[in-house]
């Protein structure tokens, strides 16, 4: 059996490094040489990054990094466009650790690692939409921005010094990541979506879609609903937020009928009635508005929509709010 070659072993702790932190991991990598404790070339070309012009850049770009992260709508778009980028640079990265190999090898090595780098990226900007759209406190985005750089760090440098505890640590983090990742890139999709609804938001009428315009499993899911009778149905595309019974992060779609509003997800076949729910305000926010509610147990619930859904006074109106943003039926006489 052919020795698996070393440069394959740091390939999937590279990409994941690549894609939390790219620019943390170039610098790492880059700046490894000039270290007096290093006495032995980079694998593959990853040397070449040692050059100061490209150390400066990346030290740049990474404290840019750093400030657009600290606000959610900076952070929002800087993610956004880093989705194309992300994959792109997790593929360079691995032509140069492969740099010497046979074509096919760094072909399939450099898609590889932008595949993952990519996948790294999503579920790692995703978590971050989810801990600033979600109601309930978390910890804050500069402690979690130190976890995920100790995360890069030790990956980095154990792919340079320990390859295979290197690639030990890369496959428990992704066991570790696992049950909540399809959670969190789903997020980030929703996320870019925010960004693009804005952009595109003057050329759409904001509102309800008619029944019409619902997609056939949605329209199938409420098809037996008695208060919804023929074209009675208006719905939006949403997402909720600890949505009691279901996922922290949930896509789907809020429709209003003849009773309470519905909140139909999964492929259609599935819904959460939403009467049970408390309005407390609607929020204007710079890429959605947000839904306040509170559920029997008096715990935060939050319905995210696009900016060129329903208004706020539709939502006020439909979900029992007053003008002020308190429930109505709720409010003092």
């Amino acid at each position: 059996m052919p020795e698996l070659a070393p440069e394959l072993w740091i390939l999937l702790p590279l990409a994941i490094a690549a894609g939390i932190d790219l620019y943390l991991t170039l610098l790492v990598i880059g700046a490894a040489p000039t270290m007096p404790w290093w006495d032995h070339p980079l694998p593959g070309a990853l040397g070449d990054l040692d050059a100061p012009t490209i150390l400066i850049v990346v030290g740049v770009v990474y404290i840019l990094e750093f400030a657009a992260e600290r606000r959610p709508a900076s952070a929002l778009v800087w993610n956004a466009l880093h989705a194309l980028i992300r994959p792109v640079s997790g593929a360079l990265l691995a032509a140069l650790l492969l740099h010497g190999h046979s074509p096919g090898l760094i072909l399939g090595g450099s898609l590889t690692a932008g595949a993952v780098a990519s996948l790294a990226h999503a579920v790692r900007s995703g978590g971050a939409i989810v801990r600033w759209l979600d109601p309930a406190p978390d910890p804050h985005v500069l402690l979690v921005s130190m976890f995920e750089d100790t995360i890069v760090l030790g990956l980095v440098v154990a792919s340079l010094d320990a390859p295979p505890v290197a690639l030990a640590a890369a496959l428990a983090l992704v066991v570790l990541v696992a049950p909540r990742a399809s959670t969190d890139a789903r997020a980030f999709i929703f996320g870019i979506r925010f960004a693009a609804n804005r952009v595109f938001q003057t050329f759409r009428q904001r509102s309800w879609r008619r029944a019409e315009q619902l997609p056939p499993r949605v329209r199938s899911a409420l098809a037996d609903d008695i208060m919804a009778p023929g074209g009675g149905l208006r719905g939006t595309r949403a997402a909720v937020l600890r949505m009691p019974g279901l996922a922290r992060f949930t896509t789907g779609w809020v429709v209003v009928r003849g009773d309470d509003p519905v909140f139909v997800y999964g492929r259609g076949d599935r819904r959460v009635e939403l009467g049970r729910l408390r309005g407390v305000e609607v929020k204007e926010q710079d890429f959605f508005r947000s839904l306040d509610l509170r559920d029997t147990e008096n715990r935060p619930v939050r319905i995210l929509f696009f900016v060129n859904g329903p208004g706020p006074a539709a939502l006020e109106a439909e979900f029992g709010l007053d003008a002020g943003g308190a429930s109505a039926h709720h409010a003092s006489p």
